[in-house]
């Protein structure tokens, strides 16, 4: 019965997502000059754009060496090239799939071996390291707002997150602090779910004294978020538009890869040209150059995450059927 009802509600809840982005596109292309856009993406010079893609590719690069940080750790004998193939094809795999954890499966059927518990505790830190970076990142731009612009709305928003953040990663670290729940977590029978969170606790414990390793992938995280706010930049720039500066984009870029994380639609598809459009209107950008940054700066990662489709067909570990084995008993 349960089974029936989770599928129902993936069946139903996937299409409401792409109906939803579609209808937030549509809303967008009404509102704002449809010619106007196209006429900004075609100005878009080669130079800017290889800028942007440099950008995008070193923002893969440093990701693959946040997980491969924690891989070591773990004492995975995975070579750093392996690590940033397995992180494009699980690149290809998040824009693929309608979910956000399609890449995370897919790191993990590449790299567990006959330690699936191991494996699941370096992708699951990998992201909670991620969002800490992320939650640090957007708060230092809300800072920087509240000081130069008397602007707090933002504020309640991101502590939150960012508390909630530090919270999950201490009891996910601690022993002591997991131990008080880990029998009422213990309890619950659905899928095995209690049962798999305390042996994947078990797994990740070992990265709560690892203090090194764990402020080295934060420091990657930040970096990452820079990355992430200075391809757009180059975009705008390939655009011809030479007075915004890159500061607006350190600052609302982070909040809007935040914003992004909310799963309304897929591939954060609208909900991430809105936030370009309602943000940037405060730097002066106008909505429909706004819109054109997002959909290229969108489709600039898509066109890279390919090359992960590229390396799975020809970079696998084992037969098809292995691999297709292998998702199973991650799922």
């Amino acid at each position: 019965m349960i089974d029936l009802k989770k599928e129902n509600l993936k069946k139903f809840w996937t299409p409401l997502r792409i109906i939803i982005g579609v209808g937030l596109i549509a809303v967008l292309l009404w509102r704002f000059n449809v010619t106007t856009i196209l006429t900004h993406i075609r100005q878009l010079t080669f130079p800017y754009t290889c800028y942007a893609c440099i950008a995008y590719l070193l923002f893969i690069v440093v990701s693959a060496w946040r997980w491969q940080v924690l891989l070591d750790h773990k004492r995975f004998t995975i070579p750093f090239t392996r690590t940033i193939v397995i992180y494009f094809i699980a690149l290809f795999f998040n824009n693929l799939l309608p979910t956000t954890v399609g890449g995370d499966v897919m790191r993990v059927v590449y790299t567990m071996e006959k330690r699936r518990a191991d494996a699941f505790a370096t992708v699951i830190v990998d992201r909670i390291l991620g969002f800490v970076g992320l939650f640090m990142f957007a708060l230092g731009a809300v800072v920087f707002l509240i000081i130069d612009k008397h602007q707090t709305e933002f504020l309640p928003f991101i502590v939150i997150g960012l508390i909630a953040v530090i919270l999950i990663t201490y009891v996910f670290f601690s022993e002591r602090a997991y131990s008080t729940i880990s029998p009422v977590i213990g309890k619950i029978r659905v899928f095995r779910l209690g049962e798999r969170l305390n042996h994947l606790h078990e797994a990740a414990t070992d990265f709560g004294g690892a203090w090194s390793v764990i402020i080295l992938c934060v420091i990657h995280s930040v970096i990452i978020q820079a990355l992430l706010a200075i391809a757009p930049f180059f975009v705008i720039r390939g655009m011809g538009n030479m007075d915004i500066s890159i500061v607006p984009f350190f600052i609302y870029v982070p909040i809007i890869n935040v914003i992004s994380m909310i799963p309304v639609s897929l591939n954060a598809l609208g909900v991430r040209e809105y936030s370009y459009v309602l943000l940037f209107e405060r730097a002066g950008l106008h909505g429909e150059t706004a819109i054109a940054v997002s959909l290229v700066s969108f489709f600039l990662i898509f066109t890279l995450s390919l090359l992960g489709g590229v390396s799975f067909i020809f970079f696998r570990k084992g037969s098809n059927s292995a691999i297709a084995d292998r998702s199973k008993e991650v799922k």
